[in-house]
Protein backbone atom coordinates (compact mmCIF):
# COMPACT_ATOMS: atom_id res chain seq x y z
CA UNK A 1 0.00 0.00 0.00
CA UNK A 2 1.69 3.27 -1.01
CA UNK A 3 2.25 5.81 1.68
CA UNK A 4 -0.68 8.38 1.34
CA UNK A 5 1.66 11.07 2.54
CA UNK A 6 3.25 11.01 -0.48
CA UNK A 7 0.63 10.90 -2.78
CA UNK A 8 0.23 13.25 -5.64
CA UNK A 9 -2.23 15.22 -5.60
CA UNK A 10 -4.57 16.10 -8.87
CA UNK A 11 -6.92 18.49 -7.73
CA UNK A 12 -9.70 15.77 -8.67
CA UNK A 13 -8.01 15.99 -12.02
CA UNK A 14 -7.85 12.31 -13.85
CA UNK A 15 -7.27 11.22 -17.55
CA UNK A 16 -9.58 8.45 -18.54
CA UNK A 17 -8.40 6.18 -21.54
CA UNK A 18 -11.11 4.92 -23.95
CA UNK A 19 -11.61 3.34 -26.96
CA UNK A 20 -7.39 1.77 -26.07
CA UNK A 21 -5.92 4.53 -27.07
CA UNK A 22 -7.26 7.71 -26.31
CA UNK A 23 -7.15 10.00 -23.49
CA UNK A 24 -10.09 12.17 -21.61
CA UNK A 25 -10.17 14.57 -18.96
CA UNK A 26 -12.27 14.45 -16.36
CA UNK A 27 -12.03 16.56 -12.82
CA UNK A 28 -14.10 15.55 -9.81
CA UNK A 29 -15.37 18.31 -7.54
CA UNK A 30 -16.73 18.09 -4.22
CA UNK A 31 -17.14 14.33 -2.35
CA UNK A 32 -20.63 12.86 -1.49
CA UNK A 33 -22.78 10.18 -2.14
CA UNK A 34 -24.76 11.90 -4.44
CA UNK A 35 -23.17 11.88 -7.78
CA UNK A 36 -23.21 13.42 -11.46
CA UNK A 37 -21.45 13.31 -14.53
CA UNK A 38 -22.06 16.13 -16.93
CA UNK A 39 -22.04 16.15 -20.76
CA UNK A 40 -21.19 19.68 -22.35
CA UNK A 41 -22.06 20.68 -25.75
CA UNK A 42 -20.84 20.67 -28.85
CA UNK A 43 -19.65 18.54 -30.10
CA UNK A 44 -16.75 20.24 -29.83
CA UNK A 45 -17.63 22.48 -26.64
CA UNK A 46 -15.63 22.37 -22.97
CA UNK A 47 -16.75 21.63 -19.69
CA UNK A 48 -15.58 25.57 -18.68
CA UNK A 49 -18.78 27.03 -18.56
CA UNK A 50 -20.48 24.31 -15.92
CA UNK A 51 -17.47 25.78 -13.20
CA UNK A 52 -20.26 28.08 -12.03
CA UNK A 53 -21.46 24.39 -10.65
CA UNK A 54 -19.01 24.80 -7.82
CA UNK A 55 -20.40 27.29 -6.29
CA UNK A 56 -23.44 25.61 -5.51
CA UNK A 57 -23.43 21.93 -6.39
CA UNK A 58 -20.97 20.89 -3.45
CA UNK A 59 -22.15 23.08 -0.83
CA UNK A 60 -25.81 21.44 -1.80
CA UNK A 61 -24.00 17.96 -1.14
CA UNK A 62 -23.73 16.58 -4.71
CA UNK A 63 -20.47 15.82 -5.94
CA UNK A 64 -20.15 16.28 -9.77
CA UNK A 65 -17.41 15.31 -12.37
CA UNK A 66 -16.93 17.71 -15.63
CA UNK A 67 -15.73 15.68 -18.77
CA UNK A 68 -14.18 17.19 -22.12
CA UNK A 69 -15.62 14.59 -24.54
CA UNK A 70 -12.57 13.31 -27.10
CA UNK A 71 -11.86 16.10 -29.63
CA UNK A 72 -12.43 18.56 -27.41
CA UNK A 73 -10.33 20.99 -24.93
CA UNK A 74 -7.88 19.08 -22.80
CA UNK A 75 -8.54 15.54 -24.57
CA UNK A 76 -7.13 14.12 -26.97
CA UNK A 77 -7.77 15.99 -30.57
CA UNK A 78 -7.52 12.82 -33.02
CA UNK A 79 -8.10 13.67 -36.81
CA UNK A 80 -9.78 10.27 -38.06
CA UNK A 81 -13.72 11.36 -38.53
CA UNK A 82 -14.53 7.66 -38.50
CA UNK A 83 -14.80 8.55 -34.71
CA UNK A 84 -17.32 11.23 -34.83
CA UNK A 85 -20.47 9.12 -34.17
CA UNK A 86 -23.48 9.25 -31.52
CA UNK A 87 -22.72 5.10 -30.94
CA UNK A 88 -19.03 5.83 -30.01
CA UNK A 89 -19.30 9.14 -27.71
CA UNK A 90 -22.29 6.94 -26.20
CA UNK A 91 -19.85 4.07 -25.57
CA UNK A 92 -17.12 6.79 -24.52
CA UNK A 93 -19.61 8.06 -21.89
CA UNK A 94 -19.97 4.65 -20.69
CA UNK A 95 -16.22 3.74 -20.76
CA UNK A 96 -16.17 7.01 -18.74
CA UNK A 97 -18.54 6.08 -16.13
CA UNK A 98 -16.96 2.99 -15.67
CA UNK A 99 -13.65 4.36 -14.76
CA UNK A 100 -14.93 6.74 -12.92
CA UNK A 101 -16.65 4.28 -10.48
CA UNK A 102 -20.00 5.92 -10.92
CA UNK A 103 -23.46 3.66 -10.32
CA UNK A 104 -27.07 5.10 -9.58
CA UNK A 105 -25.65 8.64 -10.67
CA UNK A 106 -27.03 11.79 -11.82
CA UNK A 107 -25.87 12.37 -15.74
CA UNK A 108 -26.36 16.47 -16.74
CA UNK A 109 -26.61 16.97 -20.67
CA UNK A 110 -27.16 20.68 -21.97
CA UNK A 111 -27.86 20.83 -25.57
CA UNK A 112 -25.46 18.02 -27.78
CA UNK A 113 -24.74 16.58 -23.95
CA UNK A 114 -28.61 16.14 -23.89
CA UNK A 115 -28.62 14.37 -27.21
CA UNK A 116 -25.78 12.25 -25.74
CA UNK A 117 -27.40 11.84 -22.36
CA UNK A 118 -30.55 10.46 -23.98
CA UNK A 119 -28.39 7.71 -26.02
CA UNK A 120 -26.84 6.84 -23.38
CA UNK A 121 -29.65 5.98 -21.21
CA UNK A 122 -31.77 4.14 -23.82
CA UNK A 123 -28.32 1.72 -23.33
CA UNK A 124 -27.43 2.14 -20.24
CA UNK A 125 -29.44 3.01 -18.09
CA UNK A 126 -29.30 0.71 -15.42
CA UNK A 127 -26.64 3.05 -14.15
CA UNK A 128 -28.18 5.72 -13.51
CA UNK A 129 -30.36 7.33 -10.93
CA UNK A 130 -31.49 10.28 -13.27
CA UNK A 131 -31.21 11.98 -16.25
CA UNK A 132 -31.19 16.14 -16.43
CA UNK A 133 -31.55 17.29 -20.01
CA UNK A 134 -30.82 21.12 -20.66
CA UNK A 135 -31.26 23.41 -23.41
CA UNK A 136 -32.10 20.47 -26.05
CA UNK A 137 -34.71 18.85 -27.63
CA UNK A 138 -35.66 14.69 -27.61
CA UNK A 139 -36.49 14.91 -31.06
CA UNK A 140 -34.59 16.97 -33.77
CA UNK A 141 -37.33 16.51 -36.40
CA UNK A 142 -39.61 18.07 -34.21
CA UNK A 143 -37.14 20.96 -33.61
CA UNK A 144 -36.32 21.23 -37.51
CA UNK A 145 -40.14 21.87 -37.90
CA UNK A 146 -40.12 24.45 -34.69
CA UNK A 147 -37.41 26.64 -36.16
CA UNK A 148 -38.74 27.07 -39.67
CA UNK A 149 -41.99 27.86 -38.39
CA UNK A 150 -40.13 30.69 -36.55
CA UNK A 151 -37.58 31.25 -39.28
CA UNK A 152 -41.41 32.40 -41.23
CA UNK A 153 -42.35 35.08 -38.96
CA UNK A 154 -38.88 37.26 -40.12
CA UNK A 155 -39.37 39.80 -42.71
CA UNK A 156 -39.02 38.04 -46.05
CA UNK A 157 -36.09 39.64 -47.17
CA UNK A 158 -34.28 38.45 -43.94
CA UNK A 159 -35.25 35.12 -44.62
CA UNK A 160 -34.08 35.42 -48.62
CA UNK A 161 -30.73 36.53 -47.39
CA UNK A 162 -30.41 33.63 -44.77
CA UNK A 163 -31.57 31.21 -47.71
CA UNK A 164 -28.71 32.47 -49.99
CA UNK A 165 -25.97 32.11 -47.72
CA UNK A 166 -26.87 28.87 -46.53
CA UNK A 167 -27.05 27.38 -50.24
CA UNK A 168 -23.69 28.80 -50.58
CA UNK A 169 -22.72 27.05 -47.07
CA UNK A 170 -21.45 30.75 -45.94
CA UNK A 171 -23.38 30.10 -42.29
CA UNK A 172 -21.13 33.18 -40.54
CA UNK A 173 -21.41 35.35 -43.91
CA UNK A 174 -23.87 38.22 -42.23
CA UNK A 175 -24.94 38.73 -38.52
CA UNK A 176 -28.71 38.72 -37.54
CA UNK A 177 -28.39 41.94 -36.43
CA UNK A 178 -27.22 43.16 -39.49
CA UNK A 179 -30.12 41.98 -41.47
CA UNK A 180 -32.03 43.42 -38.55
CA UNK A 181 -30.89 46.70 -38.72
CA UNK A 182 -31.24 47.06 -42.02
CA UNK A 183 -35.20 46.34 -42.39
CA UNK A 184 -35.56 48.43 -39.40
CA UNK A 185 -34.65 51.64 -41.25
Amino acid sequence: MENPKYEVKTGGVKTVQVDGKYSVWTKKVGSSPTKMLTLHGGPGATHEYFECFEDFLPQAGIEFHYYDQLGSAYSDQPKDKSLWTIDRFRDEVEQVRAALELENFYLFGQSWGGMLGIEYALKYQYHLKALIISNMTASISSYVRYVNELRQKFPREIVETWEKYEAAGQYNALSIRKLCSRTST
